[in-house]
């Protein structure tokens, strides 16, 4: 024990604290009595790292018992240490290191990259839930085709069916022959069509059907159809195009009445009902007499009936500088065709 140095001091026993820092609270009485320390230069080694010690906390030996300095051991465990002289109490917490803006920033990274594989997958996902819902269909298409392909006969060749959608919205396409399909009455399209769906139906009761006629030879739709609240086919009406008329009446009737200037003619809808603007100037159509105004209008829509014979026109005549309203009229082909000056 030569080398040992002995002091006698007065030390508070409530401020001497064994070598293990860290156990659980204990309640001692204050009170003060001599002891005899040894001090033996004692060196703390962290982790091969040797720790310097102040010189007025060196660590000393107290009957057998090594003590160390209790705020130098709890910072080399991110610990900070408190004293609290109005309660004598040592109060230890544990560190929170700082985050530096680097450490943010990659942290903030993965986040992003995480998000953005979340959406992928999501993605992902509702492709899996649409490929899962879409039925396949081709057993179907043979089905029909084997059924229909000769549905009339000798009358409509070419007749392919297509489907395409899935188990809630399905398309219907049948190619035919355009000059054939052409020729089928109304009813009998209708009944074709019918008997289509419902078979489709059959097979699949809540889908919405709706489906187009087109030409096997060049695709040219020649008709659309849907169905009514109570699953009945319905054919699309079909707009035409009247700009070769329109042209022609134009130019016919621009000059019809040398005391009518500006007459423009237009027509919209389709084959069964037209709709016929003629706009005019307003005070020349007013100083018209009925008999000359029936008579141009007369001649107008028997040259559209000559093209389609069985249309309802309705017709109005327009003041070209403001729009006013000056006439309205009517025809119907499939009667008598004579205009109605309303």
């Amino acid at each position: 024990m030569g080398n040992w140095k002995k002091t006698t001091g007065v030390l508070s026993a409530s401020m001497l604290l064994a070598g293990a820092l860290f156990t659980s609270s204990v309640e001692a009485s204050q009170a003060t009595k001599k002891v005899d320390v040894h001090y033996k230069d004692i060196k703390i080694i962290n982790n091969g790292v040797t720790i310097e010690i102040d010189p007025k906390t060196e660590p000393f030996i107290l009957n057998g018992v090594t003590y160390i300095p209790l705020r130098m051991m709890g910072e080399l465990y991110n610990k900070t240490v408190q004293w609290s002289a109005p309660t004598s109490t040592i109060i230890i917490k544990d560190q929170t290191p700082p985050i530096s803006q680097a450490t943010v920033d990659a942290l903030n990274a993965q986040i992003k990259a995480k998000d953005a594989k979340i959406a992928e997958l999501e993605a992902e996902i509702e492709k899996l839930k649409a490929a899962a819902k879409k039925v396949d269909l081709d057993d179907l298409e043979d089905d029909l085709n084997d059924d229909y392909y000769d549905y009339f006969g000798r009358d409509v060749d070419d007749i392919e069916i297509l489907l395409s959608g899935n188990e809630k919205k399905i398309d219907v396409r049948i190619d035919v022959n355009g000059n054939d399909w052409n020729k089928v009455k109304e009813s009998k399209k209708l009944s074709f069509l019918q008997d289509i769906v419902d078979d489709i139906l059959a097979k699949l009761k809540d889908a919405d059907i709706q489906g187009t006629v087109k030409d096997a030879k060049n695709g040219k739709l020649l008709d659309s159809f849907s169905l009514d609240s109570k699953d009945n086919v319905k054919l699309d009406k079909k707009k035409t195009d009247f700009s070769d008329l329109e042209d022609e009446l134009n130019d016919w009737y621009f000059d019809y009445y040398s005391d009518l200037d500006d007459v423009e003619i237009s027509l919209d809808g389709d084959e069964d009902e037209i709709d016929l603007t003629i706009e005019v100037e307003g005070d020349d159509w007013e100083a018209l007499t009925d008999k000359q105004k029936l008579n141009f209008l007369q001649d107008i829509v028997d040259d559209i009936l000559y093209e389609y014979k069985r249309a309802e026109i309705y017709g109005i005549v327009k003041d070209d500088d403001n729009g006013k309203r000056l006439d309205t009229f009517y025809a119907d082909g499939s009667d008598d065709g004579k205009v109605e000056i309303d």
